[in-house]
């Protein structure tokens, strides 16, 4: 039998997610992330110093490092201006809190999964990436492969299950 490593429930072996709380179950052994060397981590650098290295021009450099997504009723939420957003449902028993939790936009009926996508931002730029959701995540109507990350642009559909959102830069609408 192999054990959810979230919630410790059993499953068959061959079994690719946990049938309570939605997570991937291991093929073998216990998933962990060994620690780095802090002699091998790469040190900060001023935002204009990292800018100039990758090449990004000026006015691009301008634009702001946060984006908004609007949902199906027309509100739009900011994300946090960090690298990566977890786009999901809340699940305070499993220790679950997504950065943006979907919950308020019917995620449990519309088929959001608990940890379902997350939004990485890199050099100024945006990607989603689809964590292995049930139900899948959908960029402009196409289903993303799991676990790579697509670039994403103003004006981009998102569709989390059947919850929609649209990408917008500073909270503006892009029917304005």
């Amino acid at each position: 039998m192999i054990a959810c490593p979230s919630c410790g429930k059993q499953h068959r072996p061959g079994t690719l997610f946990c049938t309570e709380c939605g997570v991937y179950l291991p093929a073998g052994g216990t998933l962990r992330t060994s620690p780095l060397p802090t002699d091998e981590l790469p040190r900060p650098r001023a935002v204009a110093q990292e800018r100039e290295l990758a090449g990004i021009e000026k006015s691009e450099a301008s634009r702001p490092l946060y984006l908004y997504v609007v949902v199906e009723n027309r509100r739009e939420l900011r994300l946090p201006a960090t690298a990566e957003v977890l786009l999901g449902r809340l699940d305070a028993a499993h220790g679950i809190l997504p950065d943006l939790d979907l919950t308020p936009e019917g995620g449990l009926e519309k088929g959001v999964s608990r940890r379902h996508a997350k939004i990485i931002q890199r050099k100024g730029e945006f990607f989603i990436e689809d964590l292995g959701s049930a139900n899948g995540t959908f960029l402009n109507d196409q289903r993303l492969t799991p676990y790579l990350p697509y670039p994403l642009k103003v004006g981009d559909k998102i569709q989390l299950g059947r919850v929609s959102l649209e990408v917008n830069w500073e909270g503006q609408n892009s029917q304005e």
